[in-house]
């Protein structure tokens, strides 16, 4: 989804990104841009960076869950690049047995209309992006 980000006295006003960046990443920026102390537990980054130099290098990856409601409850956690989204999906409560995982590849498929994960040719772009989604949100910070 698209984000506008609008900062007194910009420089590159009206210039965009193709970064990825996430929810989290607003209260980081909102902090730094008022000049507040940021907590080291935040998971997002600032994107006072990324407005400064829009076409800088940035995050590789950004992040997601959706739970599924049901009995059980499953929950969809996923890594998106600039070009893939890989998704496993789990149920969701004492027992994390796998359901199922997702790779879409957005360069040939936007529409997400085939899931490429069980697809031999497919096997090291799996386990590169499932290694990106276990190393979490620390393995991709700008």
């Amino acid at each position: 989804m698209p984000l506008i980000i609008s900062v007194p006295g910009q420089k590159t006003t009206g210039r965009h990104s193709r970064a990825l960046v996430e929810f989290v990443d607003m209260y980081p920026t909102l902090a730094e841009l008022c000049g507040l102390s940021l907590p080291p537990h935040l998971e997002g980054a600032s994107l006072a960076p990324l407005i400064i130099a829009p076409n800088r290098a940035w995050k590789k990856a950004a992040f997601s869950q959706y739970l599924r409601p049901g009995k059980p409850p499953i929950m969809g956690c996923s890594v998106r690049t600039d070009r893939w989204r890989y998704t496993e999906w789990t149920s969701y409560g004492k027992d994390k047995e796998s359901k199922g995982v997702e790779l879409y590849d957005h360069q040939d498929d936007p529409a997400e209309n085939v899931n490429l994960a069980g697809e031999p040719e497919y096997k090291t772009k799996v386990s590169e992006l499932a290694k990106i989604l276990h190393d979490s949100w620390r393995a991709v910070k700008p």
